[in-house]
């Protein structure tokens, strides 16, 4: 028996744009609770674009 994705099959996952909406969130929000950081502030962060992201640079 074939068995399907995750993404195929999961209601929640199908619709792209939802799903990344809602792995942001999770994301978001589990940060928050580690780093003592508001969620809608860290969301903010993961929604720009990589390069506009500060980079860490090394010694």
């Amino acid at each position: 028996m074939k068995s399907k994705s995750l993404a195929n099959s999961n209601q929640h996952l199908k619709n792209k744009t939802k799903a990344k909406k809602l792995m942001v969130r999770s994301l978001a929000s589990s940060t928050a609770i580690e780093t003592g950081e508001s969620i809608r502030q860290i969301e903010e962060k993961l929604k720009l674009p990589r390069s506009a992201v500060k980079r860490v640079k090394l010694a």
